[in-house]
C-alpha cells in the first residue's frame, strides 16, 4: 500500500468498522488487523508536535504493514526452524520475568541515601580512580555583545578585588551577558572552558598557574575571564569534584549486592518450602 495513501486514509478516517473497543481498521495484511486503537497507544508513548501527528501515524502503519508482510512470508518458510524460535522467544520471556522481579524488588528496597562519609571512605579507598588528565579550575566568565553599556563596569570588576564585585557583575550579566558563569564552590575541566571561549595561542600550563585574568574582544563580543583557583593536572581529582560520581558508583554497587541478596533469598525459600526435588 502506498505512504500516501495510509495519510490520506488516517487523516480522513476513512477505513472499515471493526470492534467498538479497537475502532476502526486501519490497515489489513492477509488475516491480521491494525486498529485505531493500536495507533492511539503509540501516539500516547511518544512525544511529538501535534502538527506532526499525521505524519507519524503514516509512518507507523506503514512500519506494521512491512512487519506484518515480513512476519508472513516467515511463518510460511519450511526452511526456518519454528520450534528454535519458540524456544529463544521462551527463553526471553524467562529473562524479562526475572529482571523484572529483580527490578521490582531492588526499587522496593533499595536504600539511595549516600552521605558525605560514605563519599568520602569511597574516595579514599580508590584514588586511583581519580587521576586528572586535565587541569580543574574555578573561574569566573562573562561573554558580552560589543554594543552593551557600560562594559567598562565589568572590566573594573571581573578581578573581584572587592567584596561586593561579584554581587555586581551579577546585576548586569542578568541584562546583559550573552553567556556568564561563576561558581566558587564547583571545580570544571579548563578543556570545557575552552569550547565557550576562543582563547588564541595560549600556553596553557602557564596560563592556569599564574591564575590569569584576561580581557579581549573577538567576533563582536568581550571577553572576562578570571582564573580563581586550580587543581594539577596529573594529581588526585578533589573529593567534592567527584562526589556525584562516587555517589552513582556506591548505588550501582548496592544495586549489584541487592541482586544477588534478593536471587539468594527467593531460592533459599524455594528450598526451604520443599519446592524443589532432585532426581
Amino acid at each position: 500500500m502506498p505512504k500516501i495513501f495510509i495519510y490520506i486514509a488516517f487523516l480522513g478516517l476513512v477505513a472499515c468498522s471493526s470492534d467498538e473497543d479497537k475502532g476502526k481498521v486501519l490497515a489489513k495484511v492477509y488475516d491480521q488487523e491494525l486498529y485505531e486503537a493500536d495507533l492511539q497507544l503509540h501516539l500516547l508513548n511518544m512525544q511529538y508536535e501535534k502538527s506532526d501527528s499525521a505524519e507519524i501515524a503514516a509512518e507507523f502503519v506503514n512500519n506494521w504493514i512491512v512487519d506484518q508482510i515480513l512476519l508472513h512470508e516467515a511463518e510460511e518458510k519450511k526452511s526456518i526452524d519454528k520450534d528454535q524460535i519458540e524456544k529463544k522467544v521462551a527463553d526471553f520471556r524467562r529473562d524479562m520475568y526475572i529482571l523484572e522481579l529483580e527490578q521490582t524488588l531492588v526499587d522496593e528496597r533499595l536504600d539511595t541515601t549516600v552521605s558525605k562519609s560514605d563519599v568520602q571512605a569511597y574516595y579514599n579507598q580508590h584514588q586511583d580512580d581519580f587521576q586528572l588528565n586535565d587541569y580543574l579550575v574555578k573561574v569566573l566568565y562573562i561573554k558580552i555583545p560589543i554594543d552593551a553599556p557600560d562594559v567598562e563596569q565589568i572590566g573594573n570588576k571581573y578581578k573581584l578585588t572587592k567584596g561586593t564585585d561579584v554581587e555586581e557583575i551579577e546585576v548586569y550579566a542578568k541584562i546583559y551577558a550573552s553567556n556568564y558563569y561563576y561558581d566558587e564552590e564547583n571545580w570544571i575541566y579548563f578543556d570545557d572552558l575552552l569550547k565557550e571561549i576562543p582563547l588564541q595561542d595560549i600556553n596553557k600550563d602557564r596560563f592556569i598557574l599564574k591564575r590569569s585574568k584576561i580581557r579581549f574582544e573577538e567576533n563582536g563580543y568581550y571577553y572576562f575571564l578570571n582564573i580563581i583557583d586550580y587543581k594539577l593536572k596529573n594529581t588526585v581529582s578533589p573529593v567534592d569534584f567527584e562526589s556525584n560520581n562516587i555517589k552513582e558508583r556506591i548505588i550501582n554497587m548496592r544495586i549489584r549486592d541487592l541482586r544477588e541478596e534478593i536471587k539468594n533469598e527467593i531460592i533459599s525459600k524455594a528450598y526451604e518450602s520443599n519446592a524443589v526435588t532432585t532426581y
